[in-house]
């Protein structure tokens, strides 16, 4: 069996977090929003499915999905071929898009869908600009989730 590709994990975060609850709120939100814009692999999508609907209808977060559904891990084996390609691509500027979402503290955000939403337009725009797509207009003011033709 080979080692999977681990692109983040819970682990990583939890010296400076403090808790598994705390360190996994960031990487929570990445993985619902890979959830909610279809990003993830087949095999998790098989093997988590009632997870991974029920953080689509926001009826849990993302961290639960990544915990319960993906043992604190985000591998490359969990992602879908567009989804690890913008994994590898936007997971190294992800926290600094997080932190500047939130502030400094990375860890004092609350794990809910409110602070979810403030997020979620910043990772769109960077899927788009991954794949290769802009808004009309720079001061198009339409909500994030309005912006695919």
């Amino acid at each position: 069996m080979t080692q999977a590709e681990v692109l983040d994990d819970v682990g990583r975060h939890l010296p400076a977090a403090g808790s598994i609850d705390r360190a996994a709120v960031p990487l929570g939100m990445y993985v619902g929003f890979l959830a909610q814009h279809g990003l993830l692999s087949d095999a998790l999508q098989d093997r988590a499915a009632d997870l991974v609907t029920r953080v689509r209808y926001r009826e849990i977060t993302g961290s639960e999905l990544l915990i319960a559904g993906c043992g604190g891990s985000l591998d490359a084996g969990h992602l879908s071929e567009e989804g690890r390609e913008f994994s590898r691509a936007f997971l190294p500027d992800f926290l600094d898009v997080y932190r500047e979402t939130f502030g400094a503290d990375l860890y004092a955000v609350s794990d809910d869908w409110d602070h979810y939403d403030r997020l979620a337009p910043r990772l769109a725009a960077a899927l788009m600009r991954f794949r290769g797509e802009h808004r009309d207009h720079p001061d198009d003011r339409r909500p994030w989730w309005k912006f695919w033709r």
